[in-house]
C-alpha cells in the first residue's frame, strides 16, 4: 500500500514511474487544483487527488515550473502529511529521483513537441 505515480504519453512508448515521491505528488497535486479549479478530488482526506480523479495535464509551461521545482529539491513542495506517500523519506526520494524526474520533464516536452499528450496520474 503507498503511493504509485506514473506519467504517459500518446506518441510515445516509454512512460515514467514513482514510488512514494512526496514532494512530487505534492507540486502535481497542487497542478492538479489549477487546473481543476472549484473541483473537489475524488475520495481526499486532505492529500490532494488521487486515481479516481481527471489526471494532471502535463504542460509546457508546467514542464518549466516542474524543472525548476526539481532544481530547487521540491523546496516549496514539502510533504507535510501523507504516510502512505513516503511523507517521512522525502528528502531521500528527492535526491534518488532527480536524475529521473530531470529526464521525465525533458521527455515530456520532447512529447508534447511531436503533438503528443502528456498525463501524470496517481493511486495511494
Amino acid at each position: 500500500m503507498g503511493l504509485d505515480q506514473s506519467m504517459i504519453s500518446t506518441k510515445g512508448k516509454k512512460d515514467y514511474y514513482w514510488r512514494k515521491h512526496a514532494r512530487l505528488q505534492v507540486f502535481m497535486a497542487r497542478a492538479w487544483q489549477e487546473q481543476n479549479k472549484g473541483k473537489e478530488p475524488d475520495g481526499s482526506f486532505n492529500l490532494g487527488f488521487n486515481g479516481g480523479d481527471e489526471p494532471v495535464k502535463i504542460t509546457r509551461e508546467l514542464c518549466d515550473k516542474w524543472e525548476n521545482q526539481i532544481k530547487e529539491n521540491y523546496w516549496d513542495n514539502f510533504a507535510t502529511d501523507g504516510f502512505f506517500w513516503g511523507q517521512q523519506f522525502q528528502e531521500e526520494a528527492v535526491k534518488e529521483y532527480k536524475k529521473q524526474d530531470l529526464e521525465a520533464v525533458d521527455w515530456a516536452r520532447a512529447q508534447l513537441e511531436k503533438g503528443g499528450e502528456v498525463e501524470y496520474s496517481c493511486s495511494w
